[in-house]
């Protein structure tokens, strides 16, 4: 054993020493030990600066290259004292050491060899042998080596970083960020003469050179990160490769720029780089693409060319006519012909040829420069739209973009954190208020029930419990409705009474409490208000089963329930002035601050042009919350409200609004995802990560409060104007880059600009309305020219197989509201009832008197669909667990001292009532905390009891599972498929009424657009609902696989978004006749009614006709068809697209149904 360490230490020892070599002395290598571990840290530090705000991520990412030194430090001096260590160890035999206070072990031989590199020494051990002298007198000496390695290789780093600066500081950029790489070359072509170039490519040459070589012999250099986009690799190579190709190959050959005697080394230097990252990269390297032929290419840049003199727009757009390559190289050639002053591309011939050699290394060096930016995680932003002079901003993101409220400090921050999730603060001041109900109740009773010879507790607790549980619904309203709550007396006495004439024998009680699950469910089908009551009675009854009340009880625990819900009724009496419309003011804050954050994993994905399962977690999540937070804002604008001063029409048209905005978002990302794959120059996707950053800052320099909310203001009084800080839609839109100024951007980038152009909008006309003008004029009225996201946002024509889509969904369908279903209802309290009772049954084989226990999760577990059932019931069991060990611990370490249990028993209260309703794990967590310290006032708690409390919830819940799945079923897919099919029946008959009003060129009227209205807020009332329903479904395994539960709420997403459009169409109000027959309209019908017939067919199960996935847009009409009508009929063609793709992934589920490519 004592061999094989020695024999261990010396392989450690030479490898480590062989890697301090390489690493530092020798060129081309990188070291197998230091290399791999800076490659693994990179790698670490890579995942957490993903995850990282982009405030602080600059600042992590400086770090990494200190990070990298230290790490390849402790790895040489790790290894050296741990190969010297082992030999030591096994050496460690007979008398070959001395000990003084050391024994020989491990942590000895450790000990000895540390001392010994560090040229300090030890007297507690000393060597005996001549062998173990000089060998640590060697280690002495090696630590010195050690430490010079180390010092040429840190030089050595920081040597490589300067030169990467004085090549990233070759290229010149008007501003501080990124222009394209040819606009660099301006100085060197002053009036179109070339002045100096030869010498700046020099410099260039030796800059590049003295780095590549620095890399190839300190390799850690590579991972430098500066934080700023302009110091940095991945900035010097798109830079360095987009000037050789316009050099070389973006003007004629006779011209004598093309024939710089430092082009032709430098670009083998560039050359010769990327074939040594190659392999170090692990990059992909695909073939280059084919290069279109002499003919083509003509016809392709005379259309170019063409098109940039003229500004006449095709009528529908599904594809670029040119290829990628070929503009490319015409912008290439026109930047070119721009700095010497000459036509572009006037002799064609020569220009193909130039074409063809350009290709191959363009195309290699975009490859390159995707692969190094990637692999260093390069995320530019440049937020200044500016064409001539971008700005670089390094760290925008959220706590720069808070919205500014005037309330700093940590109040401020808790305020800004709070409305995310409690909007107007109504969760809040609902439990302070059944705290402090509950504190008056007990109080009360406390000092009360002494006075006529009774004991306080436990009808004290009763009474605050009657209280918090009554608290909710004290009131609700203004002036007298506030004593509406006085009925919660009804059922709480009820229940009692109850409790007083059944026996006590187990049976009887058990039927009663099994009677009052499913009353209590079935009466909510009379309203919510009924249904609160009649839980109030089951909780009540409930409760008294607990605490085992006797029949000389029960007129004390009466008037402790009357003293209750006095008490919730008494607190809120307390003015709460203004509530409603500071729930209202704090959704819509709480909304756009949703937008916002929303925002952030798409600028990640747009400026790093990847779309990980990291990015992809993150933008469905926040997509997640923000469509939760819209559907309470809209749940919050219904009806005539005198609160914030708007009709029930006004209240509607603000519902279309906030979905306007949702499905921009969805939009936004779904373009966003599409473009990381499409090779978009690292200069646009900065361009375009600033220009979302632009619509958060945008969005978060909104006045707290909406236009439109005014709580004195009634809806028929005189406009007022908007506030000062709510700007009009076309001044919004001056903060984006121009669409017109990105006409030579890829389209993938175009689009993505397009929907930035499109939220923003949604976003202003939702804030900055006027309530007198929400219901006259459609949002979409004054969409500024200038964004016209219909041509670049719709997602390109794909087929069963094709990708196009990512991102969350929610849907749901009909014309009109729809009589309410009781059917659900009546299932939901058969259930309830059911499996309360057998959960009673199982629960008295563990305890026959705390069987009670397991009806609660029993009935509150209970859902609308089994998913959901599974979901509450395996919630309540983990917050109960928990609840349970935390509660009891408490409570059995603090005894019955009220100084512990009363403050925990507050909270308790507090937070239960603070996330009922919004959390049902966290709510049975403190619920379970709250029992734990009430029976321990009570006097009740011992071992049995935490053991007890546990086993019955997970008989509870676990009984409500079984009895969902088994007792009158719901399946979640089967509810999914129903919802869907209202929903596509709601879609098809709003589309089919909109195309009706193109087809017969007729002016909508008020009652048509009153009519679409009313369809739009029953459309997307639906669509949340499914997304409702869809909830359980997403957790399961094939969530993303063509036809799973997530592409399926993406289908539908895009559905609504392009039906949106097509109905904003008709709701502006400008006719223009399209120039389509009648042969032609009956066409598109047809076709619409044959895609959504297969859409709805697939979802039931049955046989269909074919789908048309192209309805033959292109061959309708004149090729001068009007502006809106090529938007409509754009729209028209893209909701087509999709829902015939939705088809088609669901075919191998639902149906044999086939694609029909008649029209293309």
């Amino acid at each position: 054993m004592d061999a094989l360490w020695v024999g261990l230490g010396f392989v450690v020892l030479a490898v480590t020493l062989i890697d301090v070599f390489l690493s530092a002395l020798n060129y081309d290598e990188a070291g197998f030990v230091a290399g791999r571990v800076a490659r693994w840290q990179w790698g670490l530090t890579r995942r957490f600066t993903r995850r990282l705000s982009r405030r602080w991520r600059p600042v992590v990412l400086r770090q990494v290259i200190g990070l990298q030194v230290l790490g390849a430090v402790i790895t040489w001096i790790g290894g050296t004292i741990i190969g010297f260590g082992l030999i030591y160890l096994g050496s460690m035999q007979g008398k070959n050491f001395t000990y003084d206070g050391v024994h020989g072990d491990l942590f000895g031989a450790m000990y000895f060899s540390t001392a010994q590199l560090s040229a300090v020494g030890t007297s507690q051990l000393t060597p005996n042998t001549d062998f173990l002298r000089i060998l640590s007198v060697v280690e002495t000496v090696s630590g010195v080596v050690l430490v010079s390695l180390i010092l040429t290789f840190l030089l050595g780093v920081y040597d490589v970083i300067s030169n990467l600066r004085s090549l990233s500081s070759q290229f010149y950029s008007a501003g501080d960020g990124i222009g394209p790489p040819i606009s660099s070359l301006e100085p060197y072509f002053p009036g179109g003469t070339e002045t100096g170039l030869d010498s700046h490519l020099q410099s260039v040459s030796d800059s590049f050179s003295s780095y590549t070589d620095g890399v190839r012999l300190y390799h850690a250099a590579y991972y430098f990160q500066s934080g700023r986009d302009t110091f940095s690799l991945p900035y010097s190579i798109q830079m360095l490769a987009g000037i050789i190709g316009g050099l070389r190959w973006g003007l004629p050959a006779p011209n004598p720029v093309t024939a710089q005697p430092m082009l032709l080394p430098l670009t083998d230097q560039f050359e010769e780089f990327e074939t040594y990252m190659h392999p170090l990269l692990n990059w992909t390297s695909t073939d280059v693409p084919e290069t279109v032929t002499a003919g083509e290419f003509s016809r392709q840049v005379r259309a170019e060319l063409a098109q940039e003199r003229t500004t006449l727009r095709r009528r529908v757009r599904r594809k670029d006519d040119v290829d990628y390559w070929v503009s490319r190289f015409v912008l290439v050639n026109r930047e070119m012909a721009r700095l010497v002053g000459i036509e572009p591309l006037t002799d064609l011939n020569e220009s193909y040829s130039r074409y063809l050699a350009w290709l191959p290394f363009a195309y290699r060096a975009q490859q390159f420069s995707a692969a190094i930016s990637r692999d260093l995680d390069y995320q530019p932003i440049y937020s200044n739209p500016q064409d001539e002079a971008p700005e670089a901003i390094l760290a925008p993101a959220p706590d720069e973009t808070e919205r500014k409220d005037g309330n700093g400090g940590i109040w401020g921050f808790l305020s800004r954190r709070i409305t995310l999730v409690d909007p107007g603060f109504t969760r809040l001041i609902g439990a302070i208020r059944g705290l402090l109900a509950a504190a008056l109740a007990v109080a009360v009773l406390a000092v009360s029930l002494p006075q006529i010879g009774l004991p306080a507790f436990p009808a004290a607790i009763f009474g605050g419990m009657i209280a918090m549980f009554t608290s909710a619904a004290s009131g609700g309203g203004h002036g007298i409705r506030r004593l509406a709550a006085l009925i919660s007396l009804v059922p709480v006495l009820v229940s009692l009474g109850i409790h007083a004439l059944i026996p006590r024998e187990p049976l009887p009680a058990s039927a009663a409490l099994v009677a009052l699950a499913f009353i209590g469910i079935a009466v909510t089908r009379f309203g919510p208000k009924l249904g609160g009551l009649g839980q109030l009675a089951f909780m009540t009854y409930y409760f008294t089963l607990i605490l085992d009340l006797q029949v000389d009880e029960l007129l004390p625990f009466a008037g402790a329930a009357v003293v209750g819900v006095l008490s919730s009724v008494v607190l809120q009496l307390v003015p709460n002035k203004g509530a409603h419309a500071r729930v209202v003011k704090g959704g819509v804050v709480a909304f756009e601050n949703r937008l916002v954050r929303a925002l952030d994993p798409m600028i990640d994905a747009v400026s790093a042009a990847r779309w990980d399962p990291d990015l992809m977690h993150r933008t469905r999540s926040e997509l997640r919350r923000t469509h939760q937070m819209a559907s309470f804002l809209a749940g919050q604008l219904t009806g005539d409200d005198p609160d914030i001063g708007s009709t029930a029409e006004q209240a509607s048209a603000l519902r279309i609004r906030v979905h306007e905005a949702e499905l921009a978002l969805v939009n936004l990302s779904s373009e966003a995802r599409l473009a990381t794959g499409a090779g978009v120059p690292v200069d646009v996707r900065a361009r375009l990560a600033g220009a979302l950053q632009s619509v958060q800052k945008h969005i978060t320099g909104y006045p707290d409060a909406p236009a439109w909310v005014s709580p004195t203001k009634k809806g028929d009084e005189a406009p007022t104007p908007n506030p000062p800080a709510a700007v009009s839609a076309a001044d919004s839109l001056e903060s984006l880059p121009s669409l017109k100024s990105a006409a030579h951007w890829p389209r993938a980038a175009r689009r993505v600009l397009g929907a930035a152009h499109e939220l923003q909008h949604a976003v202003d006309v939702l804030h900055s309305a006027r309530a007198v003008d929400l219901a006259s004029v459609p949002a979409w009225a004054d969409l500024s020219t200038q964004s016209s996201p219909a041509p670049e946002t719709a997602v390109p024509a794909t087929t069963a197989d094709g990708d196009a889509r990512a991102t969350d969904g929610v849907p749901a369908a009909a014309e009109a509201p729809v009589s309410a279903d009781t059917a659900p209802i009546w299932r939901r309290a058969v259930q309830a009832g059911v499996s309360t009772a057998v959960a009673l049954s199982l629960g008295s084989f563990v305890s026959t008197t705390h069987q009670y226990w397991a009806a609660m999760p029993a009935y509150q577990a209970i859902g609308g669909t089994d998913g959901e059932t599974f979901v509450k019931g395996s919630q309540r069991i983990a917050g109960t667990v928990l609840g349970a060990i935390v509660g009891f611990s408490i409570a059995i370490a603090a005894g019955s001292n009220p100084a512990v249990l009363v403050p925990v028993l507050a909270v308790s209260i507090f937070a239960t009532t603070y996330f009922r309703g919004a959390s049902s794990p966290l709510t049975s967590f403190w619920t379970t905390m709250m029992f734990a310290q009430m029976y321990e006032f009570m006097g009740r708690l011992n071992t049995e009891t935490i053991g007890v409390r546990i086993v019955e919830t997970i008989i509870g819940a676990g009984v409500a599972l079984i009895v969902a799945a088994l007792i009158l079923p719901t399946r979640t897919s089967d509810k999914f498929a129903r919802q869907a099919v209202e929903l596509a029946r709601t879609v098809e008959s709003i589309t089919t009424a909109t195309l009706e009003l193109w087809k017969r060129n007729r002016q909508p009227s008020a009652d048509d657009i009153a009519a679409l209205s009313k369809q739009e807020v029953v459309m997307t009332s639906r669509l949340r609902d499914l997304q409702a329903t869809a909830g359980p479904l997403r957790h399961g395994s094939g969530a993303f696989a063509p036809g799973g539960i997530e592409n399926r709420l993406t289908g539908f997403w895009e559905l609504l978004y392009y039906t949106r459009h097509f109905i904003a169409s008709a709701e502006q109000g400008h006719r223009a006749k399209a120039r389509l027959t009648d042969d032609q309209w009956e066409q598109l019908e047809t076709a619409t009614a044959q895609n959504f017939d297969a859409l709805i067919a697939a979802y039931e199960g049955r046989a269909s006709g074919p789908v048309r996935p192209d309805i033959g847009i292109d061959d309708l009409g004149d090729t001068d068809e009007p502006h809106s009508a090529e938007a409509a009929l754009r729209a028209l063609a893209r909701a087509n697209q999709t829902v015939a793709i939705m088809a088609v992934d669901l075919a191998p589920q639902a149906g044999d149904i086939r694609l029909d490519r008649a029209g293309t």
